[in-house]
């Protein structure tokens, strides 16, 4: 999902004239249907927006939406929200992907933040409703230029609308950061008018397939979804999984890579069920497959490194962490893991170097500074690092961190 999302939200950020290299997507495990950005050029999406919307038009059109926030600066606005947001304990529920509420590995920049300890959006204050309707213009604009029709949008909100007064909880509502109002339902019935054709990705429903499979229980997914197409088969091959039925899962999800040999996140199944079930060699071949298929999927490629240090390939794993934080350095397993592997190699001051960014990106301040003052005289002849280091410990330090 995290790929899909991502890929998609550059071609609206390219839409939209906005730098799509600095795009980041963080997946808040929570069920309401809900998106927010916030930090310039990153975007929050809960888990239930993608389990409450029907297809891939009412998915993008959320998003197109987002973009219009930042194509407009309303969330420069929210900046400092975001640093406070960041000093409390809430940026230590950030989850790498080995953690994923749906074990969804995909492209860089991406991890999922668990909702244990409340949500990020509840850091931030109300947009204003002329910020919605600027949004809403916007992002019917872009949506149509990525090829995708402006009903989706349109269909989202009628559902938030309609479902207003079942609410629970209005703190979690979407419309307690993006005001509904008649207006805006009128100008996006009017800007559905078009001839746009709505579209319904494979992808996204698969994905939506997957993300259903891992929140719910096995015996209800498999009333869910009890067809033969890909979505079903592999919403299966999860429930049948969770339900400790190894071989028939197994069996499930070669049935959909003999049908489509060259789909990565089949063959990153299989290489999760295999690695959870023991078969950590077998997994490896299944992971190597999938990262062959999509070498920028780091969380992918996060998986295969975790296998292999698990069965003692340390420099082909250590190879693969390096790669990942070289392209993104805000995946916590990634570090964690690259200071065990460097452990496993006697590489003390690296290893400690490794840990100490692990630290720093989960919120452990006080740990963090005491790793960085074990690892600098470790680090002596190895600049880089130690000025990595000194940056971290000032960050600490400046911001009273700790």
């Amino acid at each position: 999902m995290e790929q899909y999302t991502l890929k998609n939200i550059k071609k609206l950020f390219k839409a939209a004239g906005l730098n799509e290299n600095a795009a980041r997507v963080i997946f808040i495990q929570d069920d309401t249907l809900n998106a927010f950005v916030a930090g310039g050029s990153t975007v929050f999406v809960h888990t239930g927006l993608i389990t409450n919307v029907d297809n891939s038009d009412e998915f993008l059109g959320v998003l197109a939406h987002e973009t219009g926030h930042i194509v407009g600066g309303h969330s420069v606005r929210l900046y400092d929200n975001l640093q406070k947001a960041q000093q409390t304990a809430l940026i230590s529920t950030i989850l790498g992907g080995i953690a994923a509420v749906a074990s969804g590995r995909g492209d860089v920049g991406i991890a999922i933040m668990a909702g244990g300890m409340g949500t990020a959006e509840n850091f931030f204050s109300t947009y204003r409703v002329s910020e919605e309707n600027a949004a809403d213009s916007t992002g019917i604009r872009l949506i149509q230029e990525i090829g995708y029709s402006p009903s989706g949008l349109l269909a989202v909100m009628k559902k938030i609308q309609a479902n207003e007064r079942l609410i629970i909880d209005p703190k979690q509502a979407y419309t307690r950061t993006h005001p509904l109002t008649q207006d805006r339902i009128l100008f996006l019935q009017n800007a559905s008018k078009t001839n746009t054709p709505l579209k319904n990705d494979e992808e996204f429903l698969l994905i939506k397939a997957k993300l259903y499979a891992f929140l719910n229980e096995p015996e209800q997914t498999l009333k869910t979804y009890k067809d033969k197409d890909f979505p079903s088969l592999y919403a299966q091959a999860i429930a049948y999984f969770k339900n400790t039925q190894i071989q028939k899962s197994i069996e499930t999800i070669d049935t959909l890579i003999k049908e489509e040999p060259f789909n990565p996140y089949f063959w990153e199944l299989k290489g999760q069920i295999l690695f959870e079930t023991g078969h950590v060699k077998d997994s490896i071949i299944a992971y190597e497959k999938a990262v062959q298929l999509t070498p920028k999927a780091t969380l992918i490629r996060l998986s295969l490194a975790h296998a292999l240090l698990e069965e003692n390939q340390v420099d082909e794993a250590i190879k693969h962490l390096e790669f990942i934080v070289s392209r993104d350095a805000y995946i916590p397993d990634a570090w964690q893991f690259l200071s065990r592997g460097y452990g496993m190699r006697q590489e003390k001051g690296k290893s400690l170097y490794a840990m100490a960014e692990y630290e720093y990106i989960t919120g452990d301040y006080s740990h963090a500074l005491s790793t960085i003052n074990k690892a600098l005289p470790l680090l002596e002849n190895d600049s880089i690092k130690t000025l990595r280091l000194q940056d971290l410990e000032e960050s600490i330090t400046r911001n009273k961190l700790k």
